[in-house]
């Protein structure tokens, strides 16, 4: 068992140390997106790998020798952990945001004047031969300049993610186990490493329907994939504007902004199907409803106020009815903490509630201390952690119960600062390294540990004898990756240039820097307006919320509400109504036990998509021909 155990670790390790080392230079030059969203494509492709090649070549040399069911968690487990770090989630941002307070500093923003006396030397790469070097290219690395200000954010950074960890193993089972939250995106791997003794495949993975999905989705991308070769094979057109269709005020709101675009993911078709019905409903039918506010917007000129604002009044609330939800188990995990009662279940756990606590606590102090030692004060601190909290934990409840592949939270602790208590409560400082809020933590929408975290261990109910190892396995996984990844991504980031790189992904240090600086020499009150709309958000999620837990034919999530109007959904939304329309279909014409019929042949899209986007990325590596194949 210890030996099949330790195979498991091995064959999930020398994924992450490929999967890290490549992921940043892949998306760097434009290749594509190996991880991509919260069902990572790299992690995907390489358990289809295993499942249906890998194990079938193991099980006819003997039949022994194959992967089991346990240790398939387990090598999901730590790929999934460790996605979260070279892409948004940690690394790639890490570098970009460094540099930009050297490269983009000049006289005209008047940076050095107003932002570089709150910016310790050591907070940033201050070397400007580093910094020059970094964007046009050089053959070596100044791994000195970078060791001091890297080693700052890197630290700041894990006892994020270690405290994001423990919180999943305490809310684990009140998400699981009380609420049932579906978790949709689990069960993908869920069908495909479920294992019958006898068989090289499941029962799903032998029926018809799945092939057939994987079938559909192989030829649309595969053919999509040689015209990017060989144009004079047709191409397949799977995303469509509306903009050349709408041209007139007020309706030009519409394709304006994030616009009303569609696009059809097969894997999002494919997720959504195993939705629950008013969950893909309110997923696209807000987005419209905002898209229609903005038209109203646009018709009686109102500025000053953005939809946004009301999903960050709809999170506040959100984040209040989570913890009124979670109270008695909360408190259960105080008393068991405190030792005033004892909790065989607690046993169970990836780790002990006690251990889980006294790591936030530690990790909470030593987080808040380190911001207020460069310069933050102890309030802001505080909400500043208090809000990343937030994020996090909206994130992750957005991707239990709708499986959404990217999330926006409305919620940016800059912004939502600023917005309630003005720019000169805050002060210069604060102002300045509030300017780093979403750049160089791990809590971007697609690649956000928590739900990577949660979804591992709701999986981890498959191999239950070895949930007490995941958290040291995520540990490790992650440590890993943060080590390849900055060594192998600074290599390449010097030696090709960041100027002959993504440019938006290099230049988004500038992005949260300058509006710190906007903040500094403009200074304004709180923005009443965007608070009464907040407020209106407020109340309008307070009201679904309600109504779905009062009445049972209650027809809208708030889940809708609460995504808003931001890259996320603009790129969801279509496939969400694509698939949501289906299953309405097959249940009204032909029941229940078809739709039970029909999921492996959604799943099958899923696998399908899946292993030919990352296929092309992997012949991209060599041709550097692009491919894009899921929503990033």
């Amino acid at each position: 068992m210890k030996n099949r155990l330790f195979r498991a670790i091995i064959v999930g390790l020398v994924w992450v140390v490929f999967q890290s080392a490549t992921a940043s230079y892949i998306h760097g030059n434009s290749i594509g997106q190996l991880i991509a969203n919260h069902l990572p494509l790299g992690g995907l492709f390489f358990l289809i790998v295993l499942v249906l090649i890998v194990n079938p070549i193991l099980r006819v040399i003997n039949d022994k020798s194959g992967f089991s069911v346990s240790e398939l968690v387990v090598i999901w487990t730590v790929i999934s952990a460790a996605s979260a770090v070279p892409g948004y989630g940690m690394m790639e941002f890490l570098f970009p945001i460094l540099v930009a307070p050297i490269h983009f500093a000049a006289p005209q923003n008047q940076w050095k004047e107003f932002l570089f006396p709150h910016l310790p030397e050591w907070l940033y790469v201050s070397d400007s031969s580093a910094v020059s070097s970094f964007y046009i290219g050089e053959s070596t690395v100044p791994w000195q300049a970078w060791f001091q200000p890297a080693s700052f954010w890197i630290l700041t950074s894990l006892i994020l993610s270690f405290i994001v960890i423990c919180w999943s193993v305490i809310i684990r089972k009140q998400w699981v186990e009380r609420e049932r939250y579906p978790f949709p995106l689990v069960q993908i791997p869920n069908m495909i490493i479920e294992q019958q003794s006898g068989q090289i495949f499941n029962r799903i993975l032998s029926n018809r329907f799945l092939w057939i999905g994987c079938v559909v989705a192989l030829v649309i991308h595969l053919l999509r994939g040689l015209h990017r070769y060989w144009p004079v094979i047709p191409h397949l057109q799977i995303s469509y504007g509306f903009g050349h269709l709408i041209t007139e005020r007020p309706w030009v709101a519409l394709v304006q902004g994030w616009p009303l675009w569609g696009r059809i993911y097969l894997a999002v078709v494919g997720v959504t199907y195993f939705l629950q019905l008013d969950v893909s409903f309110s997923l696209w039918f807000f987005f419209f409803c905002y898209k229609l506010q903005e038209v109203c917007m646009s018709a009686f000129s109102i500025q000053g106020i953005s939809t946004q604002h009301q999903v960050m009044g709809a999170d506040l609330v959100l984040i209040g009815f989570l913890i009124w939800m979670s109270r008695r188990h909360l408190r259960e995990v105080f008393e068991v903490t405190v030792g005033r009662r004892s909790d065989p279940e607690n046993d169970g756990e990836a780790m002990s509630y006690q251990k889980a606590v006294i790591g936030i606590i530690i990790s909470s102090v030593a987080l808040v201390a380190i911001l207020c030692f460069v310069g933050m004060s102890l309030l802001v601190s505080i909400a500043f952690l208090l809000l990343l909290g937030m994020m996090i934990t909206i994130t992750c409840w957005m991707v239990a119960n709708a499986g959404m592949l990217l999330v926006n939270v409305g919620i940016a602790p800059f912004s939502f600062l600023t917005i309630f208590f003005g720019t000169r409560s805050l002060g210069r400082a604060n102002l300045t390294l509030l300017g780093f809020d979403r750049s160089v933590v791990s809590t971007w929408s697609s690649e956000s540990l928590m739900p990577y975290v949660l979804q591992s261990l709701r999986l981890s109910d498959k191999a239950p004898a070895h949930r007490r190892k995941l958290v040291p396995l995520i540990i490790v996984s992650i440590l890993v990756a943060v080590v390849i990844a900055y060594f192998s991504s600074l290599k390449f980031i010097y030696h090709q240039g960041a100027f002959n790189l993504e440019r938006w992904v290099y230049n988004i240090g500038y992005h949260g820097l300058s509006k710190a600086n906007r903040a500094i020499q403009n200074p304004y009150d709180p923005n009443l307006p965007a608070i009464l709309s907040s407020g209106f958000g407020a109340t309008i999620t307070g009201f679904l919320l309600y109504m779905r837990h009062r009445f049972l034919w209650w027809p809208f999530h708030p889940i809708g509400y609460i995504v808003g109007v931001t890259y996320a959904p603009c790129h969801l939304w279509f496939s969400t109504l694509l698939g949501w329309g289906i299953k309405i279909l097959v249940l009204k014409f032909f029941g229940v036990g078809a739709y039970r019929r029909f999921r492996p042949l959604f799943l099958g899209l899923i696998i399908g998509e899946y292993f030919m986007s990352a296929l092309w990325i992997f012949v991209g590596l060599f041709t550097k021909v692009s491919y894009w194949g899921l929503p990033h």
